[in-house]
């Protein structure tokens, strides 16, 4: 499987968790109801001052200088909204004398801690993810939750490809979608290519995140999934389950053996 970046993979283990638990799903829950508490409304701007129209934007796709138009948005965030920067890429101690602060940071771990560990070894007080390991889903929890709250959300299916924001929908289809075998496309595929990108189907991602997720939290581990699964249609192998969960792991801060 192509590697992606390590918070896509948190991402996709956080939407398997909600999914999968009602417990979590109550917690995260919570952490919505945060963003309207005054102390973290005032910390967690949309950036919606900071982010580019959709003329801007379509314009600088087809001129292919995305780096300018996300170097401008970053020089904007760090330039007007460097306390709330300094909050979302891990310095937790920010407004700790908030309430409100200290609730949506409490709810976080307790999210963490009861989410993503074992309940067998959560009774014994074992929490192998956790806060301060696994900062990337610290993150994610973040940047997910704030997206869900202000209505964030990407589109793509068979008509457009898009963004959803605050109810707008940015309809960026005609700069984006290219068709496979042109020349178009392949410029496109080098230029992403050449920024650190690589091809990764978000079906194989969700399939290594469940997977994870039921041999690190449902499960005891890779074993005990695959014993479970014996009864199913398909057999799987705990070798091959621990190598195709690493990624997730990795990401994660969970302490693998191997």
């Amino acid at each position: 499987m192509p590697e992606t970046m390590p918070i896509v993979y948190c991402f996709a283990c956080l939407q398997v968790a909600l999914a999968s638990s009602e417990e979590t799903k109550d917690i995260y829950k919570q952490i919505l109801d945060c963003y309207r508490l005054s102390g973290v409304s005032n910390l967690f701007s949309t950036f919606k001052d900071e982010i580019p129209s959709e003329e801007k934007c379509k314009e600088q796709i087809r001129a292919s200088n995305i780096d300018g138009l996300f170097s401008e948005f970053i020089d904007n965030i760090f330039n007007n909204k460097s306390k709330e920067l300094a909050f979302w890429f891990g310095d937790d101690n920010l407004e700790t004398n908030n309430p409100d602060i200290e609730l949506y940071q409490r709810l976080i771990t307790e999210l963490i801690n009861m989410g993503f560990n074992n309940q067998l070894e959560q009774a014994k007080s074992v929490y192998k993810i956790t806060r301060e390991n696994s900062p990337l889903l610290v993150l994610a929890i973040k940047f997910y939750s704030s997206a869900d709250y202000n209505h964030m959300q990407y589109l793509e299916n068979e008509r457009m490809v898009g963004l959803k924001i605050l109810g707008h929908t940015y309809d960026f289809t005609k700069s984006i979608r290219t068709k496979p075998g042109s020349r178009k496309h392949r410029d496109q595929t080098k230029r992403f290519k050449k920024d650190g990108f690589t091809l990764c189907h978000d079906e194989k991602i969700v399939k290594v995140a469940t997977r994870w997720y039921y041999s690190r939290v449902k499960y005891s581990g890779p074993k005990e999934f695959c014993d479970k699964m014996k009864c199913k249609e398909f057999t799987f192998d705990p070798s091959n389950i621990s190598n195709e969960i690493k990624p997730c792991d990795e990401a994660m801060g969970y302490p693998r053996k191997d």
